[in-house]
């Protein structure tokens, strides 16, 4: 059986590559991929101060990363397994580790969205400081048709959106797929270059990093081969969701302060658009999870949190999803509605028709602290990888006091 996380160092260990190698599930994650995945960032963290590179990319040439294995999840959780705590609880682990990969070590990561880019991939690779995309790049969070939210620190990338909060919020409640295009213009990606290109970027980066070339001087270089691969080459807006139509429709209606409210904004409108946005969120996305979501974004923009602290509360969201017993969990309905009898026939408890009874006391108990007996307890990530208080503001070095 082949391995399921590739690692390949360059000659001097410069650069690191590191390939998700599930082709047939599309490269989605599973336990054993998150685990491999720590054992492989644990390869760059002992190479301190020579890596300035991590390439982040998915085998079988049409997707990064599809998400995570939630049938699994949802086959251990309806069994009273520990999957459903594991599972987040680790994934979130390695997100939190890419995430400050470049304060910790100055080393850069560039991730190659070439295909589909969703759930658990967009949180292995948004928040590093190069996101290319390419014409197969197809980018969703599609949590909310499996009752679910966007996790993996979602809450925060999609908050902090280039093109505006109302677009992350969108993106976030509807779990629209979008282009390439759309992905420059949100600010979801940095860069595009073509799909046949993506091998000559990657010989590039693994051959013209040298050891000990890390922090700026590796964001130059990054920025450098970039420009050369793309051969200035654009993506594509044909047919694009972000138009500026539809931008004008967004801002107007997911500006809006509870979800109520964007159901009386978006049925105001009188374009196609609008209607189609309001029968997808009836048809597919669960209204308790719409409710979570737009509380923990609305909770970012008032309160920046740093990513550890955003993945503890979204640690805690993940639990009280996941974990809920039938028939309250939306989590148990969506994937079996979506991935188990495949009839997307989701019957969300409450239903849209009984919004009022998802009150605003009911979606605070999501964030409210996990209770002592649960199985790993609250998610401390700053505690677990502690940072070196001397280097901290450069790239300081990561001690990890607890194995995942």
């Amino acid at each position: 059986m082949a391995a399921e996380v590739l690692t390949k160092f360059s000659p001097d260990d410069g650069a690191c590559e590191i390939t998700l190698n599930r082709p047939d599930k599309l490269n989605a994650l599973n336990l054993n991929m998150i685990r491999r995945l720590h054992e492989a960032v644990d390869k760059v963290d002992a190479k301190l101060g020579k890596v300035g590179c991590l390439i982040m990319d998915g085998a079988g040439g049409k997707a990064f990363c599809a998400g995570g294995d939630v049938q699994m999840i949802r086959e251990e959780g309806l069994a009273g397994g520990s999957l459903p705590a594991d599972f987040f609880f680790e994934e979130y682990g390695i997100v939190f580790r890419l995430a400050t990969l470049f304060e910790r070590t100055g080393c850069v990561q560039m991730s190659l969205f070439d295909g589909i880019t969703m759930g658990g991939g967009v949180g292995l690779s948004t928040h590093g400081p190069f996101r290319i995309v390419t014409e197969k790049t197809r980018f969703a969070m599609p949590e909310m048709a499996i009752g679910l939210f966007p996790d993996v620190g979602a809450t925060q990338i999609l908050s902090r959106l280039k093109a505006g909060p109302a677009v992350g919020l969108f993106l976030g409640i509807t779990g629209t797929n979008i282009s390439a295009w759309d992905c420059l213009e949100a600010g979801v990606a940095t860069h595009y270059v073509p799909s046949a290109r993506l091998p000559e970027l990657r010989n590039k980066l693994l051959s013209r990093f040298r050891a000990g070339l890390v922090g700026a001087a590796a964001m130059k270089l990054c920025e450098e081969i970039i420009a050369e691969t793309s051969g200035g080459s654009s993506a594509q807006s044909e047919s694009p969701v972000l138009s500026a139509e539809n931008l004008s429709v967004i801002n107007r209606c997911f500006n809006a302060p509870t979800v109520e409210e964007i159901v009386v904004r978006l049925r105001a409108e009188t374009c196609d658009f609008a209607a189609e946005t309001l029968q997808k969120m009836f048809r597919s996305c669960s209204p308790t999870s719409c409710k979570v979501t737009l509380q923990a974004m609305q909770d970012l923009r008032r309160t920046p949190r740093s990513i550890g602290e955003v993945l503890q509360t979204e640690y805690r969201l993940s639990q009280r999803f996941t974990t809920r017993p039938q028939p309250l969990s939306d989590f148990f309905e969506g994937i079996r509605a979506v991935l188990v009898d495949k009839d997307r026939k989701q019957k969300w408890n409450p239903s849209w028709d009984s919004l009022g009874e998802i009150t605003e006391e009911k979606v605070s108990e999501f964030f409210s602290p996990l209770d002592a007996g649960h199985s790993r307890g609250e998610l401390h990530l700053e505690d677990m990888f502690a940072f070196s208080e001397s280097r901290r503001s450069a790239f300081p070095e990561v001690h990890l006091k607890s194995k995942l």
